[in-house]
């Protein structure tokens, strides 16, 4: 371990400095003292603009984990300065959520590492392709090892096997495998990590959490869903009659590049609507925001607490959803999948159009769709007979937006 680095940020606290407002929130039941998460952070009003900023209203208890973490947490899939961590970290958000798939993130958070590491809930994902039906304990202990060394820590609060239910990788045979297990439980022994879960927002993500939730020790679920998601009740409530920690992700739907300006009333967005409509849930303890600027930290933070919906943001939810209902391929569904007589990957194309068209993420989207074989790519919709047709049960017309897609995604 380098030494921490006593450098102060810009962006940190004057005087009572970033231990002040997380402290506060982040407890470990029986561990350390000093973090117990009793009362939300109280800011020392030293600037104005200090002053006017929002901050996290509520600490939710983390499944079994002992800790109690801020409702709204931080998503690090598209963040390049750590100084947007620090900022979040001021507002009061005491999660992070990384993983080794996204580009450099790692190393991006391991730069605030280690000085502020106690302050911090902080979870990492695996590589996907990495736990398979045959994979070792070695393997998976050398890609936790990779992480910690990235992230320039000693430990990580939760490992997830990232992208459970993408029946691209593989099928349910992929997490009987017990030398993932024993590699988590060898790891939880030697103290590199403390919990271990699983996220998705995969089509068979249901079938996927239900054996793990059912057959092993998991501690986490972290699954897609948001205000237009369906079917993932059940399995919350079992997670949840089991003390399993739920983090939810994917929450803004694609409240991204979508003009939602219509539905912007009294200082609130619709993107803020949707964060309190998923904190109104009862089997969610955080939700995970991706956030790529500070404006993204300060809008998603005045959403946290327990306030009601008004009348008008329930009015606007419901236009949002009636404006992208026939437009957006749910999470977790995978009623069309075997209807292509092609094997075409109808879930990953509309999903590459998702970040295509709503995420602001054009390149990478185009990327990960040249990437698909010829005979998987939507071309050959044009001349089928689509038997997919009528197949979404929430009424996407699957055949015309895979065209569209292809349409979008092709240089």
């Amino acid at each position: 371990m380098k030494e921490p680095d006593k450098t102060i940020s810009r962006r940190s606290f004057i005087g009572t400095g970033i231990a002040s407002v997380v402290g506060a929130g982040l407890g470990v039941a029986g561990g350390a003292k000093g973090l117990e998460a009793s009362t939300p952070p109280q800011v020392a009003q030293e600037t104005g603009e200090t002053e006017k900023k929002p901050m996290i209203k509520e600490y939710r208890k983390l499944g079994r984990t002992g800790y109690k973490v801020s409702d709204i947490s931080y998503g690090n899939g598209r963040m390049t300065d750590p100084a947007l961590l620090e900022y979040a970290i001021e507002r009061g958000m005491n999660y992070v959520d990384t993983a080794r798939q996204y580009f450099e993130m790692e190393t991006v958070i391991g730069k605030i590492f280690p000085e502020k590491r106690d302050k911090l809930f902080v979870t990492t994902k695996l590589m996907p392709e990495l736990i398979s039906a045959d994979v070792s304990v070695e393997d998976v202990t050398k890609g936790i090892e990779e992480s910690l060394e990235r992230l320039n820590t000693d430990y990580v609060d939760c490992c997830l096997i990232h992208s459970v239910g993408d029946p691209n990788l593989g099928d349910l045979t992929r997490l009987q495998n017990e030398n993932t297990y024993k590699a988590f439980e060898a790891a939880k022994k030697a103290g590199k990590i403390k919990s271990w879960g699983a996220s998705s927002h995969g089509p068979k993500m249901v079938e996927d959490f239900n054996w793990l939730i059912d057959n092993t020790d998991i501690d986490m679920i972290m699954p897609g869903m948001n205000y237009l998601t369906k079917g993932l009740e059940p399995v919350l409530a079992k997670a949840r009659k089991k003390d399993i920690a739920i983090v939810a992700m994917k929450s803004l739907s694609a409240a991204r590049k979508i003009d939602y300006s219509a539905f912007m009333k009294e200082g609130r967005t619709v993107r803020q609507a949707l964060v309190k409509w998923m904190l109104a849930q009862p089997d969610i303890d955080t939700v995970c925001l991706s956030m790529a600027t500070f404006d993204d930290i300060d809008e998603f933070v005045a959403a946290s607490g327990k306030s009601e919906l008004t009348p008008k943001e329930k009015k606007a939810l419901k236009g949002y959803g009636m404006m992208l209902d026939k437009d957006y391929c749910r999470p977790g569904c995978d009623a069309c999948l075997a209807s292509c007589p092609q094997d075409v990957p109808i879930h990953d194309i509309l999903r590459y159009r998702l970040y295509f068209n709503n995420y602001g993420n054009e390149k990478y989207a185009m990327g990960m769709y040249a990437k698909l074989p010829d005979s998987k790519q939507a071309a050959q919709c044009a001349g089928c007979s689509a038997p997919c047709t009528g197949r979404c049960p929430f009424g996407v017309p699957i055949k015309d937006k895979l065209i569209e897609a292809h349409t979008e995604l092709t240089v």
